[in-house]
């Protein structure tokens, strides 16, 4: 059953489920409009029963590009197992992921070539004692796509590897990885892992990840890399949430099996280090925000989180948290079906780190598809250099979910006057009330648009998978039209299903 399910990934099938037979279109491309301030969703309906594999092309036509994510999910025997929320990607010339392949975890890659002509992809690894291991790369062909485990050629990484793998191209890629882990009751489950661009734009300061959950069934795994050809240190701590009238302070945790409530790092040239917390499955729950302090004058590493939780002994959800930018305001598309707990319920909800050290007020507002405001609005108060989780249907409890209206697909606006990092994320209590958790994409309103093609490096249908398309409005005074292309492995058109 292992070997079945990792082959999917790399473009073979698995069969868990019986296909509905009910899609109504079949199409490689899809028009596209988003609202200002509006989002649209595309779905596949899952139908072959062999999966497909490929990627998509987001090409704007007389406007700027809208962000967008797929959350690629995983069903077997008709129930959800596994969702991935991935960001939306440009090319890369260069780039650096962290890697590991270790028993039940393995890291899968995919290189999309949108170019007209072939790319050379030239690969180096580094293991975390800064050894430079060699590769031999590869070349992807005109407008195609490879999905492969680190573990598989040209790769050939050996069990027990912890470290990153360095990609430099002759022309723009676009890549993304997945962590993956075959659980204890043999579920594939996966999570998208940070490409980090080469040479970095991250900062000398601060960085920022808006939550982290530790004990009571949850554990977090920092993870850091070094995106430069230098040595890196500074400090980790992780910050609880502190109250209405008193700032959060770092909490003493169990980390690698030092407790402390400060620990250091210092990272090799192209190098990572990773940071487990291993608080007990007895206690109750600690949540809160980590904050990654580079040493003065270095360069910041570039980080991101792996929540696990545990359910009975088994990891039934992994979600990845990467750093955040602070800002001032906020979107990110939402989804609501239920105000209830319940089997087959999908609920977003929201972490908020608060970056200063006096109180943050932050308010919402909820916004239709089309983008026209519900007149729904809330607001919250973030202690200094605290943390505030809520789910979207708590900060709304008046939100209308009428049959006519579920589920509810729209965009949350986020405003403070406080710089602040927020987090979203798609959780699901699956058809056997298990609950699935995933992290999604948002973005600060400010940021400046571009009309670059945006690409999807791997999007699956059919043989127990399913992609969902998500595009939105992400910044301000942004309306947009365009065509969504999907692109087989092979370069040619590819047919998805939508019911």
């Amino acid at each position: 059953m292992r070997r079945a399910v990792l082959m999917t990934l790399t473009g073979l099938a698995l069969v868990t489920t019986t296909p509905p037979a009910d899609a109504q279109t079949i199409t490689t491309s899809l028009p596209y409009a988003t609202a200002f301030r509006g989002a649209t969703t595309f779905q596949t309906a899952g139908l072959p029963v062999a999966t497909v594999v490929g990627y998509a092309r987001v090409q704007p036509s007389s406007s700027t590009t809208p962000s967008g994510l797929v959350y690629l999910q995983s069903r077997q025997n008709n129930v959800l197992v596994a969702e991935a929320g991935v960001e939306g990607t440009t090319g890369l010339l260069s780039g650096r992921i962290y890697i590991e392949f270790n028993g039940s975890i393995n890291t899968a890659i995919a290189f999309a070539n949108p170019n007209p002509s072939a790319v050379a992809v030239s690969i180096s690894l580094t293991d975390q004692f800064g050894n430079d291991l060699g590769s031999p790369g590869l070349v992807l062909n005109a407008n195609v796509q490879t999905a492969k485990f680190v573990s598989e050629a040209p790769f050939g990484v050996r069990s027990g590897f912890a470290g990153t793998l360095t990609f430099t191209a002759t022309a723009p890629i676009a890549v993304v990885a997945l962590r993956t882990l075959v659980n204890e009751q043999s579920q594939f489950l996966f999570t998208p892992e940070t490409v980090t661009p080469i040479p970095t734009s991250l900062s000398l300061g601060t960085q920022i990840i808006p939550h982290f959950a530790d004990a009571g069934g949850w554990r977090t795994r920092l993870v850091l890399v070094n995106p430069t050809d230098q040595t890196i240190s500074g400090a980790v701590q992780f910050f609880g949430e502190g109250t209405t009238t008193v700032p959060a302070t770092p909490l003493t945790l169990n980390v690698n099996g030092a407790v402390n409530s400060i620990f250091g790092y210092s990272i090799r040239p192209r190098s990572s280090t990773s940071f487990d917390t291993l608080g007990p499955v007895s206690i109750a729950t600690r949540i809160g925000s980590i904050q990654i302090t580079p040493a003065g004058g270095t360069t910041a590493p570039a980080s991101f989180a792996v929540l696990s939780f545990v359910s009975n002994g088994v990891t039934v959800s992994q979600t990845t948290i990467e750093t955040q930018i602070p800002g001032t305001v906020f979107r990110s598309f939402v989804e609501i079906d239920s105000t209830q707990a319940v089997p087959g319920v999908t609920q977003d909800a929201l972490a908020i780190a608060n970056s200063s050290v006096t109180p943050a007020t932050v308010n919402f507002e909820l916004l239709n598809g089309d983008g026209t405001t519900t007149g729904l609005t809330a607001s919250i108060t973030v202690p200094g250099f605290g943390h505030a989780s809520i789910f979207v249907h708590e900060l709304f409890p008046t939100i209308n979910l009428t049959p006519q209206d579920v589920p509810f697909r729209g965009l949350i606006r986020i405003t403070s006057f406080s710089s602040i990092a927020v987090a979203n994320f798609r959780t699901h209590f699956n058809e056997l009330g298990t609950f699935l958790m995933t992290s999604t994409v948002t973005t600060i309103e400010g940021s400046p648009s571009t009309n670059a093609e945006l690409f999807f490096p791997q999007i699956l249908d059919g043989g127990g998978f399913a992609t969902q398309f998500v595009l939105f409005s992400g910044v301000a005074d942004q309306a947009t039209t365009g065509t969504l292309r999907f692109v087989s492995q092979n370069g040619q058109a590819l047919s998805l299903s939508f019911p």
